[in-house]
């Protein structure tokens, strides 16, 4: 027996119990007697000794809920099959009854049960075949080894595993249309543990593509030994009752077949059947993680020994379909990671209509749903929700994640709580469409769903291909929204974020945009950098308007070379002159967008998203780039490779400033028109990743439109995201709470903007701008040639204070105090790893005038602790007690008097809190703790 902590996946092959074990949680599913995956239960660690297949007794049929399969054996009068187990024990039986065809038995009932197992385990005929045709057991042994092969085949290419998350199998976008004659020829016969392999390449074929009447030459292929697979051998019922779809807690959920809640997926096969029951037939435990298609954003591992990986393998007897189910356990988080693959071992096309990367099924309690929604400028607004009966999502069908929506959500038990009770997170790794279903049903139990969004969504398989839906992360916490929270942070920091850049510190920027919007020139830039320097920023970004002969937003999108007129130098000599100050050189690039007005459009109309005899809807005055094909891919890397190579530039940011419409592609034939929006996103993948990785030293920073693709997608290729357009810091204070209940702090695009502010036209003061920015990666969207020297000093003094602070900023531990969605105020701290050491921010967003606020308890310190704490840079406003006006204090204004430094254990700290006091709208104020001893006597 393994201990209690021992985190993996266990299989109880008496119970059919997986147990699926994280860092302090527990996930657990069995297979029931009907082949059916039953979720059973997800939380805290229990013991293993414990059956948890006692908790499907809560199961509680509705009157009219199906329950129950009538076999086709049964309606064709043979009750002799009724019973047989499995497909494997359906084969043997067909065997025995062919060899007994010539013996003294009844002669006509052998064989009609004959041609009854065959059409059992071949229902393809039966759905259109020649039932009339040759059946003799030469024929039938043939056949039954082309199924065997095919399904030995597929599982064994797909069952790689991988120690390294970006060491993927390639993803094949170039599927074209299979042209099946109408007489299949013979494939190689296989028994089980075999698989055909190419001799050219290594990799495993679909039996029917090795065929030398399909490939002309017969020694292009071998057949080979593989080791299979676990496969349960314990069939005895386990049931007390047959229970419909319905009324169980599932893992994967079909349609049409008992089950009226949403479905995990939806097909349509060529006779326009649209039902797809599938069943265990078995698993596979792999040490380390299984691989994922090439530049597919994903959790990756740094070694094996950090995760375990089930793959579950789910087929549909009839159609060949075939689901694999994989959960990544990993072993330092109470994190599993999902996705789903559909290969097609079937003989027909069959569309994929929609597909989840996961479903969790809950028992019944009182759920509330926390989502993060907004618009433009006001990103990911906290929303709670309580959940009732229905269905309740949120999606995105822009082509982006959006900033309506994120992919992501945290379902509580109970009322939504900071600290305690039991949260479950979710976090799907993609960037395009999405859907996130919670749907209560009429017994109370909740359903969550989150994938690709249907909408507009159809992907064709054909016979011998697969399909892998992005990945998702489910995280458990039993200490409220803020566990999940911290738990998310940790994983994406270490384990989906570039590598190279964890633990990385980011040159203070500035950034054009705001100080010239298009109005650039070598001089003005020269000019804006010297005075830059001497604040002790660190870097340059040039941002828009330096390209082609662009002025505004009606031009020169995909004409990627410098504007002579304005870059008299090119961007090789404005970089060196840039780099002779000592500072660093950035580029701003919008790579998936083409103007009308440009060189590119006009000699390329075709390659933007457009359908034929249509107009072209436009945004930003801008077309979106077609990059599910492979020759405009190949051009925009060509082009920005040739950019970035031409001089030193060590920062690029990668904007989308509009979202995709008439979504249709020349490249691709009908059928595969609802591939397009996924494909895209696909293209917008393989470009990052290319362009990465032949420019590792780079930092590259997404954006859209602000923070309109704020994703883990995104994350996977830039270790920075933008957040948002909006730079006030009072709508910031909401962007980045929000945005927290997810992401890490590293990843926040958070800059010092000008007042008053060009979004809002609100004033806030140096100091509330400067701690806000700080909370995220520290720059500036002003223009240096214009600020006073109290302001240069105050600049100055902020950036030095920031990179003293930064290490703890960007890598403790994070705990949000006050909520600005449910008061008047903000606040948070970060915390290192061993508690010694912590800084907390508060900030006011109104002002009451005569109110006091409560006592700002603290949060993540050890009680037995003393603290050192003491505020750092002091505010300079106070009241005049005799006027009651606000006067400027040049001594500075400090919450317990100057130089006073409290010593607290973490106890007092955390039960009886700061006392804050803030005298205007949007003041701030930042206190550092250090402790000066490990225990207290208390």
């Amino acid at each position: 027996m393994e201990n209690v902590g021992t985190p993996g996946v266990f299989f109880e092959p008496s119970t059919r119990n997986f147990r699926l074990r994280a860092k302090q949680a527990a996930y657990v599913f069995r297979v029931n007697d009907s082949r059916i995956l039953e979720h059973l239960y997800w939380g805290p660690f229990l013991p293993l000794e414990d059956d948890l297949s006692y908790l499907s007794l809560s199961n509680v049929p509705g009157p009219f809920d199906p329950r129950g399969v009538v076999s086709v054996a049964t309606m064709m009068g043979l009750n002799e099959l009724e019973n047989l187990a499995d497909e494997a024990d359906l084969r043997e039986r067909w065997k025995v009854y062919t060899k007994a065809k010539d013996s003294s038995d009844d002669k006509v009932k052998s064989r009609r049960l004959e041609n009854a197992s065959w059409r059992l385990w071949s229902m393809e005929r039966v759905r259109g075949g020649d039932l009339n045709k040759d059946l003799s057991e030469g024929v039938m042994l043939k056949a039954l080894g082309e199924s065997q092969s095919k399904v030995a085949s597929s599982w064994e290419d797909r069952s790689q595993s991988t120690s390294d998350g970006n060491n993927l199998k390639g993803l094949n976008l170039d599927v074209s249309r299979s042209n099946r004659a109408k007489e299949k020829p013979p494939s190689p016969l296989l028994i089980p543990g075999q698989r055909v392999v190419s001799k050219e390449t290594g990799k495993s074929l679909s039996p029917k593509l090795a065929s030398p009447r399909k490939r002309g030459v017969a020694e292009n292929y071998e057949i080979v030994h593989v080791e299979d697979p676990t496969e349960v051998t314990n069939w005895q019922k386990l049931d007390p009752d047959v229970l419909g779809k319905n009324t169980q807690l599932l893992e994967f959920a079909d349609q049409g077949t008992g089950d009226y809640r949403r479905p995990s997926f939806q097909v349509c096969y060529e006779d326009g059947s649209t039902q797809s029951p599938v069943y265990y037939f078995r698993h596979r435990i792999l040490k380390g993680k299984s691989a994922m298609p090439k530049y597919f954003p994903n959790i990756y591992l740094v070694e094996p020994r950090e995760a375990t990986t089930l793959v579950l393998e789910l087929h549909d007897f009839v159609t060949g379909l075939v689901v694999e189910l994989h959960y990544t356990v990993m072993h330092d988080y109470n994190a599993i990671c999902r996705h789903v693959v559909f290969l097609n071992n079937g003989d027909s096309s069959v569309s994929l209509q929609r597909v989840m990367s996961c479903t969790v099924d809950f028992d019944t309690d009182e759920y509330y749903l926390t989502q993060l929604s907004g618009s433009w400028a006001r990103e990911r607004q906290v929303v709670h929700t309580r959940l009732l009966d229905g269905i309740t999502a949120f999606q995105s069908g822009r082509g982006a994640s959006s900033h309506q929506h994120n992919p992501s959500a945290i379902i509580s038990c109970g009322a939504p709580n900071e600290e305690h009770g039991t949260a479950f997170g979710f976090a799907l790794l993609y960037s395009g469409n999405f859907l996130f279903e919670a749907e209560v049903s009429e017994t109370g139990r909740l359903r969550v769903n989150l994938g690709i969004n249907p909408q507009g969504f159809a992907w064709n398989l054909e016979p011998g291909e697969s399909f892998c839906s992005p990945e998702c992360v489910i995280m458990f916490s039993n200490e409220g929204i803020g566990g999940i929270s911290r738990e998310f942070h940790r994983l994406f920091c270490d384990h989906l974020i570039p590598q190279r850049w964890q633990n990385f510190i980011p040159p203070v920027l500035i950034n054009t945009w705001e100080a010239m919007y298009f109005n650039i020139s070598h001089e003005s830039v020269v000019e804006f950098a010297s005075k830059a320097k001497e604040l002790g920023i660190e870097l340059i970004v040039l941002d828009d308007g330096w390209f082609g002969h662009r002025n505004d937003t009606t031009s020169s999108l995909g004409d990627w070379y410098p504007n002579p007129q304005k870059l008299s130098y090119g961007l090789a000599g404005l970089s060196k002159e840039i780099h002779a100050m000592g500072l660093q050189f950035g580029l701003w690039f919008e790579p998936e967008m083409v103007s009308r007005d440009s060189e590119l459009y006009s000699l390329h109309p075709d390659w933007c998203l457009h359908i034929p005899a249509r107009g072209r809807t436009v945004g930003r005055n801008q077309l979106v780039l077609d990059l599910s094909r492979a020759v405009v891919r190949d051009h925009i890397f060509h082009q920005l490779s040739n950019i970035l190579s031409s001089c030193r530039i060590e920062y690029v940011k990668w904007d989308m400033n509009r979202h995709l419409t008439e979504v249709f592609s020349q490249d691709w034939p009908a059928n595969r028109q609802g591939e397009i929006a996924h494909r895209y996103v696909l293209g917008v993948y393989e470009l990052l990743g290319r362009i990465t990785n032949a420019f590792p030293h780079i930092i590259f920073e997404t954006c859209s439109g602000g923070g309109g693709r704020f994703d883990g997608g995104m994350l996977y290729f830039a270790p920075q995201i933008w957040a948002s357009d909006n730079t006030d810091a009072v709508s910031r204070i909401y962007i980045q709470y929000g945005t927290t209940l997810v992401y890490p702090i590293c990843c926040i695009g958070s800059h010092v903007s000008t007042v008053p502010n060009h979004q809002t036209l609100r004033s806030t003061s140096m100091k509330t701008r400067s701690l806000v920015a700080m909370c995220g990666t520290f720059g500036y969207e002003l223009d240096p040639r214009q600020l006073s020297e109290d302001e240069k000093g105050e600049i100055s003094a902020y950036i030095q204070l920031y990179k003293r602070l930064a290490p703890l900023i960007r890598q403790g531990s994070l705990y949000r105090l006050w909520n600005p969605f449910l008061s008047s105020s903000a606040a948070w701290m970060f915390v290192n790893r061993d508690a010694s050491h912590a800084l907390v921010f508060a900030f006011n967003i109104r002002r009451e005038v005569g109110r006091l606020l409560p006592r700002l308890l603290l949060r993540g310190l050890i009680y037995e602790s003393v603290y050192q704490v003491e505020e750092l840079c002091p505010g300079k406003l106070v009241r005049n007690i005799d006027t009651g006006a606000i006067m400027l204090d040049p001594r500075g204004v400090y919450q317990y008097g100057e130089n006073k430094k409290l010593l607290l254990s973490g106890r007092t700290l955390c039960c009886a809190g700061l006392p804050v006091k803030f005298l205007f709208d949007a003041d701030s104020v930042l206190f550092e703790l250090k402790a000066v001893t490990s225990s207290l006597s208390l």
